[in-house]
């Protein structure tokens, strides 16, 4: 009896709290934000764009991998990549997908708008656990629904993995109000270790706007705090260490990646078009829109641009910043907003990268929830009829304009009918929120009034977004289900080979080898190679020069029509479509013995046309490792012999005449077997990494990188090759969090022990 009334204090205590139903309350919104699409579909949830070509996907071959033991080096991704590396920024830091492990892997797409509601639950759940620390908790729920159902939310729903960020930043404030203002220590370590584990990206870009909220909170005489801010360096450094298992080894990785080099130029510092002004003014005023396309100003935008806060907009902002000037609050807002319309300072959260993306408004937008449920709050005090008046007037006044701009100067509105719908729904809920504010003189009947609003404006542009989306692709949910099924069925009838695709639904959901991808988060060789060969590859894996596709061991590829005068190999079954699997001739397998050699410098003078031919035909090492293959192999100069692209079908024929016989891969590494007629080198169309180390006849030989990719030593006769992969950043981040857990622990025991003192 005492374990059940001991039970039962303990549910009173967590349903007093609030945090169950403000749970409950967020997650029914989302609940019917997206039940409509999930019945249309049938129970499968599906969107567009990168949602359905890399989100689904990717929680896929996590699903799978994590299950079969592929958790160190992965064959799925591109040419192959490290596990951890590749998907601890969109998968492996999520609890979600976690949860969603439990589940059989193929029932993921029956899953994903579920897990997309408890996303939105647990975003509004933590963000009133924030705001309920300076606002009423009635009004803090208000508040939190406004954060979890924002219009960051609306345009980035494509990005499955942004909400997870969204829904755990509010612990980073509740850990440095808890220190700061309540002295409790350890909190904050354990926000940053959340933060830190569930996003490794935008934890960076949190901790900037940490720095920010503590000038504005604390002041500027940062000498009068410098106990306090050894504080936040102990628990900051205590909740990265924690995290280290997943931080670690996806920074590490991500450091690779060419992408995050690359600075904001001088000339791109301040907006001078006339579009990206009008932009800013769109995403603060009014709702999201579609990033693949939107209604008016630009036709897409991948930036994330949009602060919009269901019903009220901007108004109870604004309100805010012209009644209390010197708060805290407002300092951060104003200067948030700012930042948002002038990209260097924009560029501040994005480490001054140049692709300039607008990901961090999330966290403007929790401070903005935080002052409008204070001016919900205290109505009394502000200005809002004034406001809405003017914001109001403005905003008819920009949806006109918009029309008659669009008419008789340069087109602003691409899609009529949607740009009025969202026109409409900025300029009715601000009417609405005067109504009420105006009509509603009773508190009671006002926050009820407020709260059906914003529900009901939360739904709508939440659903109405989610349906615009899901009107974007190409296929429906059924027929999305169904393709991704068939595909499970594919077998390889040579595993020295690749499929010649670069299609994600195809190769990561049935955890098939590819020649490519669509992801940015692969090995950081890949990138070399590409650049190598005379290519960017941003996000897409490029089709590359002729000879590349063989070159890489593409020989299978997967059609929907039948090929006259080919054999095909496999007949798959989608629903009412079929696909066919079939082979290209000319393919080189993965690891093939070469008689000559090229120096990079040397390479880099032939024409990017002929560059996969010439990796067809020797390869290529740094000019320091010469001295290193010359006595095995003779170099080539290309000037003299010559290169064409008519030279492809030779070449290919002979690589395979001393290739792999058989090709074993594994999750941590791969075998091959190989017989040659005098010593040289092989060949492998596999990513190099400092995690490999390879043995050949059981003795171990050193790697030589090759354009990206790797080469060893062989014997005369036969050999047997052996590639070990070991994530040693994975090792590193185990140690960390074992060692940091364990710190913060005694950490957490001291200060209790003190106080029991």
């Amino acid at each position: 009896m005492k374990h059940i009334s001991s039970i039962n204090n303990i549910i009173k205590k967590i349903l007093k709290t609030g945090y169950v139903q403000v749970f409950l309350i967020n997650f029914l919104i989302a609940m019917i934000s997206f039940i409509g699409l999930i019945i249309k579909g049938d129970g499968i949830f599906t969107l567009a764009n990168d949602f359905n070509e890399q989100q689904i996907p990717f929680h896929m071959l996590a699903n799978n991998s994590l299950k079969n033991g592929g958790f160190l080096w992965n064959w799925s991704i591109d040419l192959g990549s490290s596990f951890v590396g590749a998907l601890g920024f969109y998968v492996l830091g999520s609890p979600f997908a976690w949860l969603s492990f439990l589940f059989p892997a193929e029932l993921y797409p029956y899953l994903t708008g579920w897990l997309y509601m408890m996303k939105y639950a647990a975003a509004g759940a933590f963000a009133y656990g924030y705001i309920k620390m300076f606002a009423n908790k009635k009004y803090a729920v208000l508040g939190s629904v406004l954060y979890a159902f924002s219009g960051f939310q609306c345009v980035n729903l494509i990005f499955h993995h942004f909400h997870d960020a969204v829904a755990f930043f509010p612990l980073m404030l509740i850990g440095y109000e808890k220190l700061v203002r309540e002295g409790k220590k350890g909190w904050l370590a354990l926000g940053v270790c959340v933060n830190a584990f569930v996003n490794y990206y935008f934890f960076i870009q949190e901790v900037i706007f940490l720095i920010l909220y503590f000038l504005c909170r604390e002041g500027l005489n940062v000498w009068k705090k410098r106990k306090l801010i050894g504080s936040f360096f102990v628990e900051g450094i205590l909740g990265v260490g924690m995290a280290g298992v997943l931080f670690l080894p996806s920074v590490f990785f991500t450091m690779q990646n060419p992408r995050i080099t690359r600075l904001l130029p001088l000339n791109h510092w301040f907006y001078s078009g006339k579009r990206d002004l009008l932009q800013v003014v769109h995403t603060l005023f009014f709702p999201g829109e579609l990033m693949s396309s939107q209604s008016c100003i630009k036709e897409f935008d991948w930036s994330s641009w949009s602060a919009y806060l269901p019903m009220i907009g901007l108004t109870m902002a604004l309100c805010f910043i012209l009644k209390n000037w010197k708060s805290w609050i407002t300092k951060i807002i104003v200067i948030c907003l700012i930042a948002t319309g002038i990209p260097v300072l924009n560029s501040v959260f994005g480490m001054f990268s140049d692709t300039n993306y607008h990901r961090w408004l999330f966290m403007l937008i929790l401070l903005m929830s935080l002052a409008s449920a204070l001016v919900m709050e205290d109505r009394a005090r502000y200005p809002l009829k004034k406001i809405y008046l003017i914001i109001g007037a403005f905003m008819i006044l920009a949806t006109v304009g918009s029309y008659w701009w669009s008419e008789n100067k340069f087109q602003l509105i691409y899609q009529p009918d949607t740009f009025f719908v969202w026109s409409m729904t900025g300029i009715l809920g601000v009417l609405f929120t005067g109504i009420i504010a105006i009509a509603c003189r009773n508190n009671k009947s006002f926050y009820l009034c407020m709260f059906m609003g914003i529900a009901v404006f939360s739904i709508f542009t939440t659903g109405y977004t989610s349906e615009l989306y899901h009107r974007n692709s190409d296929r429906s949910p059924q027929e999305y289900y169904d393709r991704i099924m068939a595909f499970h069925d594919i077998k390889i009838p040579d595993n020295r080979y690749r499929i010649a695709s670069d299609d994600n639904t195809l190769l990561m959901t049935a955890s098939l080898p590819g020649t490519g991808s669509f992801t940015s988060m692969v090995n950081g060789s890949i990138y070399k190679f590409y650049e190598a060969l005379g290519t960017s590859r941003p996000v897409f894996t490029p089709k590359g020069p002729e000879g590349l596709r063989a070159l890489l061991g593409g020989k299978y590829y997967v059609s929907a029509q039948v090929e006259e005068g080919r054999k095909c190999l496999q007949t798959i079954y989608s629903g009412e479509k079929t696909f066919y699997l079939y082979e290209h001739h000319l393919t080189v397998p993965i690891g093939s013995a070469y008689d000559n050699y090229m120096t990079e410098s040397q390479f880099q003078k032939i024409p990017k046309e002929l560059r996969a031919i010439a990796m067809l035909k020797c390869i290529v090492i740094s000019d320091d490792k010469k001295d290193i293959v010359s006595g095995l192999m003779e170099e080539y100069n290309w000037n003299d012999e010559g290169l064409s692209l008519q030279d492809e079908e030779v070449l290919v024929n002979e690589r395979c005449e001393e290739a792999s016989e058989e090709l074993t891969k594994k999750y941590n590494g791969f075998r091959s077997t190989i017989t040659v007629d005098r010593n040289k080198y092989a060949f492998f169309s596999v990513p190099y990494d400092r995690g490999f180390s390879a043995y050949v006849n059981g003795e171990k030989v050193k790697i030589l990188e090759s354009n990206g990719m790797m080469a060893v030593p062989l014997k005369t006769g036969m050999n047997e090759i052996q590639f070990m992969y070991i994530n040693y950043n994975l090792i590193i981040g185990v140690i960390s969090t074992m060692i940091f857990l364990i710190l913060w622990l005694c950490y957490n025991g001291g200060i209790k022990r003190r106080k029991v003192k």
